[in-house]
């Protein structure tokens, strides 16, 4: 089956998870702002706006942002100032983000395509992330 429009899952190091959860908190208090994720030389096949980018952290799938466009380019941070380089970047308005019950997946390198995935969405960009309830 050919898929004009396809979803994906990457994984936020844990090196980076406080960063992303203030610059998280600077959009919220800014009433708005965009995300960007690296991804890679190669596009996804797929990929374009409205594909939703699912984020592994800490062992689970937290949620997902909406793509707003898909651009090649050489990238800097605004909130950390860092220099990305170039590549294909995925750029998603935080007001897209939407919690999820968290689903167990290990982290992992590069990305994954997540077509059929099964979720409950449990808030928004503006809520606190979901606890992970142990059983």
């Amino acid at each position: 089956m050919i898929r004009d429009k396809r979803d994906i899952i990457v994984t936020t190091p844990k090196s980076e998870i406080q960063i992303s959860a203030d610059e998280a908190k600077e959009c919220l208090e800014n009433g708005g702002g965009y995300y960007s994720r690296k991804l890679g030389k190669n596009r996804p096949k797929g990929l374009k706006s409205g594909s939703k980018i699912y984020y592994v952290e800490d062992g689970y799938i937290r949620g997902f942002g909406l793509v707003a466009s898909v651009v090649m380019k050489e990238h800097k941070c605004e909130y950390t100032n860092r220099n990305w380089g170039e590549g294909w970047y995925a750029i998603i308005p935080a007001c897209s983000w939407k919690w999820i019950k968290p689903i167990p997946m290990r982290g992992f390198q590069g990305f994954r395509y997540a077509d059929d995935l099964e979720i409950e969405v449990v808030g928004d960009w503006e809520d606190s992330k979901p606890e992970v309830k142990v059983e």
